[in-house]
């Protein structure tokens, strides 16, 4: 029975109900029967007939399904996620189109099936629970869920990042890791001296100085922030490490150099845009950029009513954050982008006037990604922010 099957046995046409109902799921049958199926492999038939995989990661296992050229179920194993047994497993199938989950964790597990020679695509976790949603959940079934979607061209992708480029993210990443925790444990000490009614500015060295002539505050207190203030001396220390090793690269890429043409952006944004926007030709158009990074509005429309709501916050946070910080840096910079918040705040309030400026700011690097060329002030006018590259190329 397919997973596109209705519970009271009735057939399901799945290219005009690709979102199927809560139904009760049918348990997959034991890999061990009477078909000659066994824990270690398949019999020679099923080698040849097998077409896709699903796979249910886990850290310390995986349940893999098998099925048809039609999707139909073959097979489903459980192995043990160590390398070795991960490669005599795919290394006995010719090429299978493979389907799997984004999670943390299974970059790994993706390079070792790839280098078996199976094509495999990462499913949006999201999207494929609006899709197969079901009263039953297990690894048996999420497996078999992923196969079949793989087979009938249903699994939503997310796109698949180079190794250097995943490198770049983490180390980027890293860097705003170190600044959170930076500012929560300078947070801490201020809040230790508000509560003795203390200058709670900790900026610089001059303001330490006066911390420590400052009398009154009681040892156990006095102790906390000087731990605190050693976790931040001590993270700094590691962002100035990892600033001077991201600024070299900035500097040798000349996409991130076109970035930085555009007002408010500096070469740590241009690097963290260019990174987390990866093949700039996976988007159409520059609203898809904006939409990834979560900078459109939610749109409620039914009948004659339509509404927009507000922005979707979806695609990564961080990017979406420094966009914004970017964003006040380029008010004050630049005229056009002056007078763009202007009538935006005037109509809609600050916070929703900045928020625009980012969108453009998004879509700007979008265009100057994809075309080669360098940010043009004098083409950036209210309703044309997709234009504001310049047309002259740079090599």
């Amino acid at each position: 029975m397919s997973f596109w099957t209705h519970h009271k046995g009735h057939r399901v046409d799945a290219k005009q109900d690709a979102v199927p109902t809560m139904e009760e799921y049918p348990m997959v049958r034991s890999t061990t029967s009477k078909k000659g199926i066994t824990r270690s492999g398949a019999t020679d038939y099923q080698v040849m007939k097998v077409v896709f995989a699903g796979i249910d990661f886990h850290k310390r296992l995986s349940v893999v399904t098998l099925g048809d050229q039609d999707g139909n179920f073959v097979s489903q194993h459980r192995l043990a996620n160590n390398e070795g047994e991960v490669a005599r497993f795919f290394s006995q199938y010719e090429p299978l189109v493979c389907a799997i989950e984004n999670c943390r964790g299974n970059e790994w597990f993706v390079e070792l099936v790839k280098s078996c020679g199976h094509d495999i695509r990462i499913g949006n976790t999201r999207l494929i629970r609006l899709i197969a949603d079901s009263a039953k959940k297990n690894d048996k079934i999420d497996s078999r869920i992923l196969m079949e979607l793989v087979a009938r061209n249903y699994l939503p992708v997310c796109y698949q990042p180079t190794r250097e480029e995943r490198c770049l993210r983490e180390k980027l990443r890293w860097r705003t890791s170190l600044l959170r925790s930076r500012t929560k444990y300078k947070n801490i000490a201020h809040a230790i001296l508000d509560k003795e009614n203390k200058s709670s500015k900790l900026r610089s060295a001059m303001d330490r100085n006066r911390l420590q002539e400052q009398s009154g505050l009681s040892l156990e207190r006095e102790d906390q922030i000087q731990k605190c203030l050693t976790i931040v001396d001590f993270m700094e220390a590691r962002i100035v490490d990892v600033d001077r090793n991201l600024m070299r690269i900035a500097k040798e890429n000349p996409d991130v150099q076109r970035l930085t043409t555009i007002p408010g952006v500096g070469d740590l944004s241009a690097l963290m845009i260019f990174a987390e926007l990866g093949d700039i030709t996976r988007f159409r158009n520059a609203r898809h950029v904006a939409g990834y990074i979560g900078l459109v509005p939610r749109l409620y429309a039914s009948s004659d009513t339509k509404r927009l709501g507000r922005i979707t916050k979806q695609g990564p946070g961080h990017l979406r954050r420094l966009l914004v910080q970017d964003a006040w840096i380029a008010v004050r910079e630049c005229r056009s982008f002056k007078q763009r918040y202007s009538r935006i705040m005037q109509r809609r309030g600050k916070r929703t006037a900045i928020v625009a400026i980012a969108r453009t700011i998004a879509e700007i690097a979008y265009h100057i990604l994809r075309n080669k060329t360098e940010f043009d002030e004098k083409r950036l006018t209210l309703g044309q922010a997709a234009r504001v590259s310049a047309p002259t190329q740079i090599a």
